[in-house]
């Protein structure tokens, strides 16, 4: 297996964890974003929307990580990081979507701030964002209830979650008190080995604007 990386992507370290977690060798093949490597010609014959990761397995090419993690779960099946019943296996799938897609826009307003220099920061952009993610946060807050794990067991779930959450946590909305369930649940996933791969792997600088 090939991986088109950029070490420091949350899209590629989610589908690094799912790696790490089945144990699958891979070859890394890293691509700078910052200088447009994801958009030249020979990147976009593999991937047409310009971004990483991208996923090679034999005569298999994939991309966007979450599609990946699936693939990855489904052809190498142990550990299973989907449960058998179809049932959970939708409702983790609308969870993905959920800590995904629908946190994106507030992380996506946080995230451009927390990438400026210090003084460039628009305190009230920041802290609207925050505002708009503790809400977001607050609905997985409830669901995991006793758990270990947001669905329960570790699934493809927490793998999708956790490298953006792991900045949330650094720039404050997923290290708020309102928030202890998931502040459990982020330190059960510090110590998994594979998070502490992705730890180790680099985080961007808060003050660094990177491509994504």
């Amino acid at each position: 297996m090939k991986l088109y990386d950029r070490h420091t992507s949350p899209n590629c370290q989610r589908t690094r964890v799912v790696l790490y977690e089945k144990n699958l060798p891979y070859e890394t093949i890293p691509v700078d974003l910052v200088k447009k490597e994801q958009k030249r010609p020979e990147f976009l014959k593999m991937n047409p929307y310009g971004k990483v990761p991208v996923l090679i397995d034999g005569d298999t090419i994939l991309y966007e990580s979450c599609i990946i993690n699936e693939y990855l779960d489904e052809k190498y099946p142990n550990p299973p990081l989907l449960p058998r019943d179809s049932g959970r296996r939708a409702k983790i799938r609308i969870q993905i979507d959920y800590g995904v897609n629908r946190t994106y826009p507030a992380y996506e307003k946080l995230r451009n701030e927390m990438f400026k220099a210090e003084g460039e920061r628009k305190t009230e952009v920041i802290s609207e964002a925050k505002t708009e993610l503790k809400g977001l946060l607050q609905k997985l807050e409830d669901e995991i209830g006793d758990k270990p794990y947001l669905a329960g067991d570790f699934s493809l779930l927490d793998a999708a979650v956790i490298p953006r959450f792991l900045r949330l946590a650094a720039w404050g909305p997923l290290a708020d008190p309102a928030l202890p369930r998931l502040i459990d649940w982020l330190e059960r996933m510090k110590s998994r080995p594979s998070i502490q791969k992705i730890i180790a792997s680099g985080m961007p600088e808060s003050h660094t604007r990177r491509t994504a």
